[in-house]
């Protein structure tokens, strides 16, 4: 299958080299590593909070959310006709920024704002994830080889890792850097695609450290096949998937390997846990797909509808609620949100004038506090 699965398996950002030009919005072309002074403070983990015995049987409330990818799986249902509570996050990567949503579709936070010139070159983003206390947002530009902090009140930028438009594999680079995802301890993991390695991150942008001897083979943790995501799980491990031989590895604290399966897709991408030790991930192919694994490799859930309503090279899919899931049809130019009980759309946002996706490949999720 050689030649054929490559041909398959190449990053993201080679499927758009015909299709997409984009143009970076106020910003000069200048490399810069960390631009400006500014450091983020160190991320706590969110408070779990605790409930009050009530004399009716209602039911309890959920315990404090938490922005990790994956956990509002563990939320209530949502009632019928109710999308999500809380806020989306798109990396609308066609229009080179980042836009926040409510469910009734408003854009409420936007980055960067129109005609603002910002103090370092932001490569169009394929992913930004909110910090775990919510006060700063993190994106990556596949593209243009750099990972940035946002804080989030203010639309500064904080600091920047990796030179815009340099390719390489030295301390301080990287080679298609994808899913730049904050760690409930405040530092960020990134899976740095054609270096083969994971690369992290402390919060304020320091360089910790790598897994992965760049031989680009799967051979976790000393060696991995185009990793393309890395994403924290509640005991602190990694799931980490590797676009070369569809694998899904889980790595606990330390390193070891506690399960690694191949999952039924072509183009695996961002697998995060999800009830039970299982994980959802997605296909970015077309048709696209959403699957949700066990950690042996059983197929729980697969959701790839046909016709009008197929799936075009999906790059993430996020829990929204316990029957919500949130995916994001990048080709499609459309977030859809799913009920995974019963496979039925329950809401789609293209957006409308100035909030229109373009290109949208990458979305997460903040319940509401």
């Amino acid at each position: 299958m050689g030649k054929n699965v490559r041909r398959m398996t190449t990053p993201k950002g080679r499927w758009l080299l015909a299709a997409l030009l984009f143009t970076i919005v106020g910003c000069s072309p200048v490399a810069a590593r960390i631009a400006t002074p500014s450091v983020s403070p160190a991320v706590a983990a969110p408070a779990t909070a605790t409930s009050s015995p009530t004399p009716t049987p209602s039911p309890a409330p959920d315990p404090a959310p938490s922005r990790l990818p994956g956990a509002s799986f563990g939320l209530r249902p949502l009632p019928a006709g109710v999308p999500f509570t809380g806020k989306l996050l798109i990396a609308d990567r066609g229009n080179g920024r980042i836009i926040e949503i409510n469910a009734s579709g408003a854009v409420d936070w936007v980055f960067p704002r129109p005609g603002e010139h910002l103090p370092v070159p932001f490569g169009a983003p394929d992913d930004a994830f909110y910090t775990a206390n919510g006060t700063t947002i993190i994106a990556n530009s596949e593209g243009r080889q750099t990972v940035t902090a946002i804080d989030r009140a203010t639309g500064t930028v904080l600091w920047q890792v990796g030179h815009y438009n340099v390719r390489s594999s030295a301390r301080g680079y990287f080679n298609e850097p994808d899913d730049a995802v904050p760690q409930p301890d405040g530092t960020i993991w990134v899976a740095d695609i054609r270096n083969c390695r994971l690369v992290h991150l402390g919060a304020s942008g320091a360089w910790l450290g790598t897994i992965g001897n760049r031989a680009c083979r799967h051979n976790p943790p000393s060696s991995f096949a185009e990793p393309n995501g890395a994403f924290a799980t509640t005991t602190g491990s990694l799931i980490v998937t590797e676009i070369g031989g569809s694998w899904v590895t889980d790595l606990v604290p330390g390193g070891s390997v506690a399960w690694s399966v191949r999952a039924p897709v072509r183009y695996p991408s961002d697998a995060m846990q999800m009830a039970g030790g299982s994980v959802l991930l997605t296909d970015y192919s077309q048709p696209g797909a959403v699957v949700r694994l066990s950690s042996t490799g059983r197929t729980l859930w697969y959701y790839r509808p046909s016709g009008r309503a197929a799936l075009n090279h999906t790059s993430i899919a996020i829990p929204l609620a316990s029957n919500r899931i949130a995916i994001c049809d990048d080709f499609n130019s459309r977030i859809i949100v799913v009920d995974p009980a019963t496979d039925q759309v329950i809401w789609t946002f293209t957006g409308t004038g100035a909030s229109r996706l373009f290109y949208p490949d990458g979305i997460d999720y903040e319940p509401p506090q």
